[in-house]
């Protein structure tokens, strides 16, 4: 019984559990159905968790890349036409960074919308249906992993760009 109940507990943290990219969903078999139609009510519980907690790391995220875009990059551009000097790198991360802000915002409502919809399934009475559904979940998931990448590498080559600005500005003064 106590195997049992193991099992069961660690497919369904399995199936809860968002994949990375590279792992691709174990594909559904009888044994994986009656194990999610058997725990639907644990199942549903953890993702609630996860909409919870993915609310608040949407706050967090976007309240960020909000203050980078506006406290950090907008100032600096604005700072260095003023001061005449042109960089068209810090621009184009500038423009590519609210690009790719407006993009994760996009994405996020698509995922929440989809676990939105995870979460209302029977998973009781219609496993294979509240799979399908996961697996279209997982996928938007992805999508937002794959938008918060690239904007940590916009924000490094920012910095990037910024230093050696920094190092030529404090060549050209000695």
């Amino acid at each position: 019984m106590q195997r049992r109940l193991n099992f069961s507990l660690l497919l369904a943290a399995v199936i809860v559990a968002f994949s990375a990219p590279t792992v691709s969903a174990a594909e559904l078999d009888e044994k994986r159905i009656g194990a999610i139609s058997q725990n639907c009510s644990i199942i549903k519980e953890r993702l609630r968790r996860i909409e919870s907690a993915g609310a608040r790391s949407r706050v967090y995220l976007g309240t960020q890349y909000e203050s980078i875009y506006s406290g950090l990059m907008s100032n600096l551009s604005l700072r260095l036409m003023r001061n005449g000097i042109a960089n068209q790198d810090i621009a184009n991360q500038q423009a590519t960074f609210k690009s790719e802000r407006e993009r994760f915002r996009n994405d996020f409502i698509g995922y929440s919308q989809e676990l939105k919809n995870l979460i209302a399934m029977d998973c009781k009475n219609e496993p294979k249906k509240f799979y399908k559904q996961l697996k279209k979940t997982r996928t938007k998931r992805e999508d937002i992993s794959k938008s918060i990448q690239r904007m940590n590498d916009i924000i490094s080559g920012h910095r990037q760009t910024v230093q050696s600005l920094r190092d030529n500005t404090k060549k050209d003064n000695k």
